[in-house]
């Protein structure tokens, strides 16, 4: 009797777990495009805020090259938006992922101007002309604004990498970088000039990485990323209000190009 018992309980128990473990699955199959796209659409609006639209006059979205590239971060491909004023370009929006973040991959993106000392001239003339096409090797560029799009970090803790949590991450904006003076970038703790979290110095220290890597390989790549084709929706195909999608292009390294 008592076999028969434990035999019944454990069918029962075997049919829950097969039954919840289906329902699981179906969930996570029928909500992960509705995820992605969120996640895309969120990216999207984030867009104009770290690079303003006194810097561009084309759609950011619309203008993408995608790549593969180590100092990005983690195995995955990674989009980098172009922006450009009156035909000449002016400033990128890089994915990044810090993969060393306290709870795993931290998501960002980097604005930045990537004719720094042409603006400021230009800006001081009201004479957007004078942004051309030439600029030293070694100029300075300027952040112009860093967002987090996806974590996992711990509430309370690594969660004030979000702006929605604290402002922390508005300390990059009008940053100057230059890739003979990085010792800057890093938190203070390493001897940089951006502030850690109370208790949580990890999460910190992976998103200025994160930048750091992002504005070298921006340095090192800029002319070829703005050469490299289009893998961006057609801005006539988007929907300018609300965009929804971005069209998935094969990968392809920008060294390569």
């Amino acid at each position: 009797m008592m076999k028969e018992s434990l035999t019944k309980n454990g069918l029962m128990l075997g049919a829950f777990a097969v039954v919840t473990t289906a329902l699981i699955a179906l969930t996570f199959y029928g909500t992960s495009d509705k995820i992605e796209q969120q996640k895309q659409q969120k990216l999207l609006s984030v867009l104009n805020e770290v690079v303003p639209s006194e810097f561009h006059d084309n759609a950011l979205y619309a203008n993408c090259t995608q790549v593969n590239a180590v100092e990005l971060g983690g195995k995955k491909s990674h989009k980098v938006y172009r922006a450009t004023l009156n035909g000449s370009p002016s400033a990128l929006v890089l994915e990044a992922t810090a993969p060393d973040g306290y709870s795993g991959d931290i998501d960002i993106v980097v604005g930045v101007n990537v004719k720094a000392t042409a603006f400021s001239a230009a800006k001081n003339s009201d004479d957007v002309t004078a942004i051309d096409n030439t600029s030293s090797v070694n100029a300075e560029m300027t952040v112009l604004g860093v967002r987090v799009i996806e974590h996992k970090e711990t509430p309370g803790l690594g969660d004030k990498i979000e702006l929605a949590v604290s402002n922390w991450i508005t300390s990059f904006n009008g940053k100057s970088f230059s890739k003979d003076n990085l010792a800057p970038w890093q938190v203070k703790k390493d001897g940089g000039e951006f502030d850690q979290f109370t208790g949580a110095t990890i999460t910190p220290r992976a998103v200025v990485g994160a930048v750091r890597e992002a504005l070298l390989y921006a340095h090192t790549n800029k002319s070829a990323l703005f050469s490299a084709p289009n893998t961006c929706e057609s801005k006539d195909n988007v929907n300018t209000t609300e965009p929804t999608d971005i069209n998935e292009a094969h990968p392809q390294r920008v060294e390569e190009l």
